[in-house]
């Protein structure tokens, strides 16, 4: 139950109602430059009550809980001061889950479920209708948004995900408990390939930093004062990370395998060239949902 649902009951003389706590939201919002606060404080408090944008409004003349006001104005007062509408509501949908989100991790967008979505296609075509596929490996898992939802809609055998950052690993660990997805999700500390020495995996995946550290000051406010550099900064021409990754992957995969990258749209030749310096002759860039070049697929053996 909702603390919405669990707020409802007899109507009290004294304190705002929800409406009233949406709009004067709203208002400071909009004085904020937000472009669509009435849109963001609605989905604020859907977010810190756990009830459905839908649920928020259809009850909105009711009485707003103290406690749950408290932490709204509170995430409203966080975003107003710049913060990701994600992180001041400490949630983030990624396609079909509900994340926990906050400055440990990068915010998962968008073009991220698209590779997500490549990887479970190339697998069920690879696989077919066996009950279990192979192994799989996240690189630089973050919030764990990428791991979590290949365990919670593929049918890999197990699924390892590593990251550097301790913080982020913390965080995933709290998605994994989330989520509790069927699949077995693995969460080790490490730099890229470190923690899997040794080991084969069926599909690396992976979406590293590819933002050329000069390009990182032309960044949006909120992405580059909030979420972690770390997980942005792709070094001096944005191909640090992806030519590292290219250059130890075929170590690790097993004889017909996948290596999915999420690349920047702007550095498609850079990417393909990297990887025919590094020996992989099967691969091929895919758009996103904008038409814009965004993932790199190389395969050893098989059709990319």
């Amino acid at each position: 139950m909702s603390e919405l649902e669990a707020g409802a009951g007899p109507a009290i003389s004294a304190g705002s109602t929800i409406e009233e706590e949406l709009e004067a939201a709203a208002l400071a919002l909009r004085q904020a430059g937000v472009v669509d606060p009435r849109r963001e404080a609605l989905e604020l408090w859907a977010a810190v009550s756990g009830a459905t944008p839908g649920a928020v409004w259809a009850h909105a003349g009711r009485p707003a809980p103290p406690a749950l006001a408290g932490r709204f104005r509170e995430a409203v007062r966080r975003r107003a001061a710049g913060e990701p509408l994600q992180y001041a509501a400490g949630v983030c949908g990624f396609r079909t889950l509900d994340l926990k989100i906050d400055s440990r991790a990068l915010i998962p967008r968008p073009e991220t479920e698209g590779l997500v979505e490549l990887v479970l296609e190339w697998a069920a075509e690879r696989w077919g209708d066996a009950p279990q596929w192979g192994d799989a490996l996240d690189l630089g898992t973050g919030s764990g948004c990428i791991a979590l939802s290949l365990a919670a809609e593929g049918r890999f055998r197990r699924i390892v995900a590593t990251d550097l950052s301790a913080g982020a690993l913390d965080l995933a660990a709290e998605n994994l408990a989330r989520v509790e997805p069927g699949t077995s999700v693995e969460l080790r500390a490490g730099s890229w390939f470190e923690p899997v020495r040794g080991e084969r995996f069926d599909v690396i995946v992976s979406n590293p930093p590819y933002i050329a550290t000069g390009e990182l000051a032309g960044l949006e406010r909120s992405v580059r004062e909030f979420e972690p550099l770390v997980a942005l900064d792709g070094g001096g021409d944005g191909m640090v990370h992806i030519e590292a990754i290219l250059k130890e992957a075929r170590g690790y995969l097993r004889d017909g395998g996948l290596l999915a990258l999420e690349i920047d749209a702007g550095r498609r030749a850079a990417a393909l060239e990297a990887a025919r310096v590094h020996g992989w002759v099967k691969v091929r860039v895919e758009a996103d949902l904008w038409g814009r070049p965004r993932y790199l697929l190389a395969q050893l053996g098989g059709k990319a």
